[in-house]
């Protein structure tokens, strides 16, 4: 995405830089630049409130994270409790086997006495068995000497019956506190593993929620990483938008300063041609007045400037007005590498202008081209060469910068010259003696 911005701003500066070459006049280039400069502050009031959305959502994010922290932080207090009571019931169960071992020691001594008691029982079967029952009692009450012992033995024997009663009473109460106990023991074991399970499987259901948290967490992290990227970019990208709204207000401001100095150029020279065309007049009218003292017809007006031609749209422009009357190509049994442009019996000055913007690189007096100025150029990434020979009068200087359709000179006769016109030559790349990258100035300019 950075590479992309790069190239973007590369490229806006050299389509900057290319403007005035491809052929815009200024308030036109002023009102192109105007235009890209709403697009910019377009793309940056976009670049803004994406910025902003995406900040939102780091934001949102960065709460959401802090909210699933605190649960997150919940549900570790709440394994760790669960384990804490996991422990407990561990111990409670370990405390509980410990009781169900003492209650299996009290459950011993009850069978113990249980066991016991049967045999009394049992002997006490076998005795009634043998000798009877019931008579062996009666044979004690019969047996008696005196009433006294009568009812001693009455006391004896209802003695004896209880005790009987007694230990079966007790025996019966003994074997249910067993089987109270033992029942209890189940339960109490039983409800205690339940508990521990229902426990474990808490602590389980804890941990996964716990794994689904960290890995919520860890996507949110993702997330805000992603998002903070996308927020770089944005602000890399706002970067390259403000340095390039920077480049095209300096382009306006350079653009209004070029169209500003064009206008006084163009003025100068329009108040050059009224100075011409005045004394011209007034020389026009001291002929008059001479050639009618003299009895003389007065001579026609002398026309002192022709207009320069209409500067158009795009890289080139024409650079003078007139008819082509020598074309690109083969002439006279030679290579003719130019165009020429003539007069056409106009009188006065043809002014002769920049075809493209570009900085004279020479102005001089050629033995061949006369008074000549060369130009270069660049234009969508390639080097141009311009040539305008035989020229009256030579308007620029080496080293100065011309826009499309600047004056540079005077349409003449100097040099080698059949005629007033002129010799106008453009070189795809730079000039040189061979005259190898000539190419038809028709293919790029409406003559």
């Amino acid at each position: 995405m950075r590479r992309k911005f790069g190239i973007v701003a590369i490229a806006a500066v050299i389509g900057f830089s290319g403007f005035f070459s491809s052929g815009l006049t200024e308030k036109a280039f002023a009102n192109e630049m105007q235009q890209r400069l709403n697009e910019v502050k377009d793309q940056q009031s976009n670049n803004e409130s994406s910025r902003s959305e995406k900040q939102n959502e780091v934001n949102k994010l960065q709460s959401d994270q802090k909210d699933l922290a605190a649960e997150v932080d919940r549900l570790d207090k709440a394994v760790a409790e669960t384990k804490n009571k996991i422990s407990a019931k561990k111990e409670e169960i370990d405390s509980t086997r410990q009781e169900i071992e003492k209650l299996k020691e009290e459950i011993e001594v009850l069978k113990e006495r249980i066991a016991k008691r049967n045999e009394l029982l049992e002997d006490r079967a076998r005795s009634f068995q043998q000798g009877g029952g019931a008579v062996n009692y009666l044979d004690v009450l019969l047996g008696a000497q005196s009433f006294g012992d009568f009812l001693d033995r009455v006391g004896a024997v209802a003695t004896i019956v209880q005790a009987d009663r007694d230990i079966l009473q007790a025996h019966q109460e003994d074997k249910e506190a067993l089987e109270q106990k033992e029942l209890e023991m189940r339960e109490k074991l039983a409800a205690l593993e339940q508990q521990l399970t229902d426990l474990e499987n808490m602590e389980v259901e804890l941990k996964k929620q716990i794994a689904e948290k960290d890995k919520l967490m860890k996507e949110l992290r993702q997330k805000e990483q992603a998002t903070m990227h996308e927020i770089h970019q944005l602000e890399n990208e706002a970067e390259v938008l403000a340095a390039q709204e920077k480049a095209i207000r300096a382009e306006i401001k350079a653009a209004e300063e070029r169209a500003r100095k064009e206008a006084e150029e163009r003025a100068r020279i329009e108040a050059e041609r009224k100075r011409l065309e005045e004394e011209q007049r007034k020389k026009d009218a001291e002929a008059a007045a001479a050639a009618k003292a003299a009895g003389k017809p007065a001579p026609p007006p002398t026309q002192v400037s022709s207009p320069p031609p209409p500067v158009s749209s795009g890289n080139w422009t024409r650079p003078a007005t007139g008819s082509v009357t020598s074309g690109f190509g083969s002439r006279w049994g030679s290579q003719h590498y130019g165009i020429d442009i003539g007069k056409n019996g106009r009188t006065g000055n043809v002014p002769v202008v920049a075809a493209g913007s570009g900085t004279v690189f020479q102005a001089y007096k050629s033995s061949s081209y006369g008074n000549v100025v060369f130009i270069t150029h660049y234009m969508d990434g390639q080097t141009w060469t311009t040539v305008y020979a035989h020229l009256d009068s030579i308007g620029v200087s080496a080293g100065q910068s011309v826009s499309k359709g600047d004056f540079i000179g005077n349409m003449g006769n100097t040099g080698i010259s059949t005629g007033p016109h002129l010799h106008f030559e453009l070189h795809r790349g730079s000039w040189n003696g061979s005259k190898s990258n000539a190419v038809n100035p028709a293919s790029y300019i409406n003559f």
